[in-house]
């Protein structure tokens, strides 16, 4: 990750505000509907990479898993210790200040029975890298489960033909390396579907949806 991305995450209010809209929600409540099918049956531990302010991670640990809490901005984990404060889930959250490059030198190989990746890897010089950190952390038991959540070249094509109703910008989305995200108005990489699983094959993961 760049120093410029690290320093983007550093504004909380804009995050915060930005999971109460719509979009905001629909990512967050989309991923939870894709993952919780895949979910080990029996609760252990999990690992949110780049949780921000621990709205994914809660959901978790109120399920019943121990929950690790990994991101690159103190102000952002401070918002998620007083959130498990409040909502009673201290016991089952801890949190740790680092990004995903560093997965090998804070958690023990298999570690893990989820680990959960969402809208991180666009942010990384080396993605490769960072998804082989999730699959050495993840336990080896065929149960366990990485959820990796990314920005999809096809879907930023569709958004930019429906929100800016501009066919060009649309077209040059095919093939562009990076798009323009709304949170923050900066470059982030964009990630064909097949590319992606070729990656995380790469990495030792199996894909199986």
């Amino acid at each position: 990750m760049t120093q410029l991305d690290t320093a983007r995450f550093q504004s909380t209010d804009r995050y915060i505000a930005y999971l109460e809209t719509t979009e905001g929600k629909l990512r967050l409540d989309l991923g939870w509907m894709n993952l919780r099918e895949f979910l080990p049956a029996t609760t252990g531990r999990a690992l949110d990479v780049g949780s921000g302010t621990g709205p994914f991670a809660f959901r978790l640990a109120e399920l019943g898993f121990t929950v690790d809490l990994l991101d690159t901005s103190d102000a952002m984990l401070a918002i998620a210790r007083e959130q498990a404060d409040s909502r009673e889930l201290s016991r089952r959250t801890s949190f740790h200040l680092g990004d995903g490059r560093s997965l090998s030198d804070l958690f023990e190989p298999a570690s893990f029975d989820v680990v959960v990746c969402h809208n991180v890897i666009e942010y990384q010089d080396e993605p490769l890298a960072v998804l082989r950190g999730l699959a050495h952390v993840l336990k080896k038991d065929g149960e366990s489960v990485v959820s990796v959540l990314v920005r999809n070249r096809y879907g930023e094509v569709l958004k930019a033909a429906i929100k800016s109703n501009d066919s060009t910008l649309a077209e040059s989305v095919l093939t562009a390396d990076t798009v323009l995200e709304s949170l923050y108005g900066e470059p982030v990489r964009v990630f064909d579907p097949a590319d992606l699983r070729i990656m995380m094959e790469r990495a030792g993961l199996q894909v199986v949806a």
